[in-house]
């Protein structure tokens, strides 16, 4: 019990409630203070409208607003709205596309005189892709031979000069699609016929010179070729 009390007196000894004069004087500074600042905010105001009023056209009622106003330093921008996620369409696989048939053309419908444009297409590109007058030179034929092995062949009006089968040889027409394996051509009796490249070979025409190609080295997707770095070796006919 005595040291409770003893505590209690101790307490007492440190929280003692301030003197009246104390709080008088507190309290005038407070007022003090706050009419300082209230001159100081209107003397910086006056000092404000001194400077701005003969620079300016407008009007002091609309000066004194506008220094009432808060200006905020960061401008808020509006939340962005949450956008569709755009789903990419999925492309189709190689087997669907061979189920669909895709890669394979139908046998009755193309016309020969129908391809007869895309032939002199291929002439003209064939033309500028060789450049003969050029290459036809000995020192650039590895070149040429090169870019005839590169070449695209859609529109090529070939002839099968040489095959292990002998029904193919004499077929003539313009190539309407290349496979790995094969070339389809459409003959002027407005048949597709299918030519498998391996034992096979074709000539063509481009303006005065005649090419022959061997299937032999053609068994590549026209894709692939187009990629692909050739290196000259001798050929082994048929």
């Amino acid at each position: 019990m005595e040291k409770n009390e003893n505590s209690k007196e101790s307490e007492m000894m440190f929280y003692q409630p301030l003197p009246a004069e104390v709080r008088i004087t507190l309290a005038q500074q407070s007022l003090l203070s706050v009419s300082t600042q209230s001159n100081e905010k209107k003397s910086e105001d006056r000092f404000l409208m001194s400077y701005i009023k003969p620079r300016t056209p407008v009007i002091p009622e609309e000066l004194t607003v506008l220094f009432k106003k808060n200006f905020t330093l960061r401008v808020g921008r509006p939340a962005k709205e949450n956008k569709k996620t755009r789903t990419r369409k999925k492309a189709l696989t190689s087997i669907e596309k061979r189920k669909l048939g895709l890669h394979k053309l139908p046998k009755i419908g193309i016309k020969y005189k129908a391809c007869a444009p895309l032939h002199q297409l291929w002439v003209e590109y064939m033309e500028n892709f060789l450049e003969l007058e050029n290459s036809t030179k000995g020192a650039n034929k590895d070149l040429l031979y090169q870019r005839i092995a590169k070449a695209d062949y859609h529109g090529c009006l070939v002839m099968v000069t040489r095959s292990k089968c002998p029904s193919y040889i004499g077929t003539k027409g313009i190539i309407v699609l290349e496979t790995k394996n094969t070339f389809q051509i459409i003959c002027e009796d407005d048949q597709l016929r299918i030519i498998p490249k391996r034992d096979s070979v074709f000539t063509f025409n481009v303006s005065k010179w005649t090419f022959t190609l061997f299937g032999n080295h053609m068994n590549i997707r026209p894709s692939e070729r187009a990629a692909r770095k050739f290196k000259s070796k001798p050929t082994i006919d048929l």
